[in-house]
């Protein structure tokens, strides 16, 4: 039976989003490596001139296409479903920017420098970018209820989990050594 849901708008952004994560935690792991050759500010500023244009590109993607596919709850009716969407949407920006960023260091004007915070959302939790990914996609989700939301989520929550298992992994923290 073919899957009548899946338009190409899903394969397209589905690939985007690997591209992304590809650049994205390709050229995070090369970073020891590549300072080397071209310096922090310089591995920053390559970065940055990689990633954001794929970031752009694929979100706008996204924002173009995300009533694709089957619509497979429509849940904008209910009154409580519109707080409930803001609110884990705001919650969500909260985990995902602030905490992790600052816009100069994006920009790579600034130095970036880790932070790991004792006290407020890593008490919680040690990843809040993929914690705030995951509330952002849930609200998403309720609020579009269509199947090319639903691939973008599974796309999405795929890459921070790898993410997080890639910035554990043995064999990252060996090639970096070896770098």
């Amino acid at each position: 039976m073919p899957l009548s849901w899946w338009t190409p708008s899903h394969t397209i952004m589905l690939a985007l989003l690997l591209l992304f994560a590809i650049a994205h935690s390709g050229l995070a792991a090369l970073r020891p490596w590549g300072e080397t050759k071209i310096g922090a500010r310089g591995y920053r500023i390559l970065f940055a001139l990689v990633s954001l244009p794929l970031a752009v590109v694929t979100i706008s993607y996204f924002i173009l296409h995300r009533y694709d596919g089957a619509l497979l709850w429509q849940l904008q009716g209910i009154p409580w479903i519109a707080p409930l969407v803001w609110v884990l949407t705001a919650i969500s920006f909260l985990l995902l920017y602030p905490a992790t960023f600052n816009l100069l260091e994006i920009a790579a004007i600034a130095q970036p420098q880790v932070r790991l915070y004792e006290t407020g959302i890593t008490r919680i939790t040690r990843h809040p970018q993929t914690f705030g990914q995951i509330l952002w996609c849930l609200a998403h989700s309720l609020w579009l209820g269509t199947s090319f939301m639903m691939v973008a989520s599974a796309g999405l929550i795929a890459h921070h989990l790898f993410s997080i298992w890639h910035g554990r992994s043995p064999l990252t923290k060996t090639l970096r050594r070896s770098l």
